[in-house]
């Protein structure tokens, strides 16, 4: 009877073992999925909020005197607003890291804006009758910024910036 009491307390202990050498390998594989999702869901919401303003400054640009569409300032500062928040003139924002300020600097003779927002840029290109929005958002994970190597080489960077271009023409 002793002898099998202790070949079970032998099996507990070597399943012990065993969830200690697989359990981080699976915390790891769940922890990238989660990040790997919210960063899917971040792409879409943004990619979303793009194509509103994109679609708020076709309907908003008045053609000029030369049949280029004109975006004035209060409209690329609404399309940044639109980008940052869903909604024109709003302090919420839909992403982390993702604000709307009013300062830009515009190219008068171009019609083209750079627009440099907390935590992402918006340019507006405007080109005969198409206007070109693109985004770019600085991405942060949640769980680390930095993924170690265990080497001398350093560490990998997990943030990293994602890009939405967005082109429509005026009819």
């Amino acid at each position: 009877m002793t002898n099998l009491n202790n070949r079970k307390l032998k099996i507990k202990g070597l399943a012990a073992i065993e969830l200690t050498l697989i359990l981080p390998i699976l915390l790891f594989l769940v922890f990238i999925v989660a990040e790997y999702s919210r960063l899917l869901y971040q792409y879409n919401a943004l990619n979303s909020t793009v194509r509103d303003a994109a679609r708020y400054l076709i309907d908003y640009g008045t053609p000029g005197s030369t049949n280029v569409i004109d975006i004035t300032p209060e409209l690329a500062k609404n399309a940044s607003y639109l980008i940052s928040s869903g909604e024109h003139q709003s302090s919420n924002t839909l992403l982390p890291n993702l604000g709307a300020t009013a300062s830009m600097p515009a190219d008068s003779v171009t019609n083209n804006y750079v627009i440099n927002e907390t935590g992402y840029e918006l340019r507006i290109t405007v080109v005969d009758d198409f206007i070109t929005l693109t985004v770019i958002y600085d991405w942060q994970p949640v769980f680390a910024d930095l993924l170690p190597t265990f080497s001398s080489q350093g560490s990998f960077d997990l943030s990293y910036d994602l890009v939405v271009h967005y082109t429509m023409r005026a009819l």
